[in-house]
């Protein structure tokens, strides 16, 4: 009975495995410079990073064990990404508002 449960128990493991990644993802993506981007790229660069940072926030689940300082180092490599694009955006509204002030 016992092994007719386990059966079961690991197939579930296995199928929740195959969902996490075997590395971290390794370059954070290009952000274009905001002063001059257009709309197309900005919205490119807000997918490329938002998939980054849920790549990362994925392997991160997936390793519960992971040395403090390797999950520290992933976790800046996030908020890095992130924060890059997030200037390149207030700095490409501002223009969008300069521009359409004229």
């Amino acid at each position: 009975m016992k092994s007719l449960l386990a059966v079961p128990a690991l197939l579930l493991a296995v199928n929740s495995w195959a969902d996490c990644p075997t590395v971290m993802p390794s370059e954070a993506p290009p952000v274009p410079d905001g002063k001059s981007a257009s709309y197309t790229e900005m919205r490119e660069a807000q997918r490329a990073v938002a998939d980054y940072v849920n790549g990362i926030e994925t392997f991160l689940e997936c390793r519960p064990q992971l040395h403090a300082l390797a999950h520290n180092r992933a976790i800046d490599l996030a908020e890095t990404a992130a924060d890059a694009y997030n200037d390149a955006l207030a700095s490409f509204r501002q223009r969008d508002v300069m521009l359409a002030d004229n």
